[in-house]
């Protein structure tokens, strides 16, 4: 997320970059170790805390949100992030590679008892960008629209104030200048830019 810090940053944002292991560690102790570096960082400022969060980055700033007041709650934009899960997940749960992805990867799917699923709806303002693009490893294992990792229509959200779509791939959001162009335009007014 260097990048999209340093837009945010030249945009007027004090910006603070959270980091967790993904590939080693459950939800859980990402939620724990995210939890600590905000509450030390951000929890208690006397202005307005945005949070940012690209995929998994994302479904953590819920979870976190869920449990942990902050405050002076802003707004939240979630880019790319599989909020209902992805069927990717579903389709490789067995396989040899997602294990080597962690145990984070593999509760990103689709069903009841994934940590998608087990988060509750925001009740704090949040826009979703969600990505769509032709490319993808996986594009072919997705029935629907998606940025090649994560169907569009996964990253809706019960409760968002805001949805926009860019022409983007999944990792490649993150350094995109339409998407750090949206993030503010959201974290400044409260919506995206939509074309007329």
């Amino acid at each position: 997320m260097w990048l999209m810090s340093h837009r945010l940053e030249n945009a007027g944002f004090q910006v603070q970059n959270i980091g967790y292991d993904s590939t080693h560690e459950t939800p859980e102790q990402i939620l724990n170790s995210v939890a600590s570096q905000i509450d030390a960082c951000c929890k208690a400022l006397p202005h307005t805390v945005h949070f940012v969060g690209h995929s998994l980055g994302g479904l953590i700033i819920r979870a976190y949100l869920a449990d942990n007041a902050v405050r002076q709650q802003g707004r939240v934009v979630l880019i790319g992030t599989p909020n209902k899960g992805t069927p990717l997940v579903d389709a490789f749960q067995d396989s040899w590679w997602l294990a080597l992805a962690g145990p984070t990867a593999r509760a990103l799917g689709t069903g009841p008892d994934s940590f998608p699923k087990s988060l509750p709806p925001p009740e704090y303002p949040v826009g979703v960008i969600a990505g769509l693009s032709e490319n993808g490893l996986a594009q072919h294992l997705l029935a629907d629209s998606s940025d090649g990792m994560v169907p569009v229509e996964s990253t809706k959200l019960v409760g968002m104030v805001d949805f926009i779509l860019v022409e983007s791939g999944h990792s490649s959001m993150r350094y995109s200048e339409e998407v750090a162009r949206q993030t503010i335009s959201f974290l400044r007014r409260g919506r995206f830019v939509h074309p007329p």
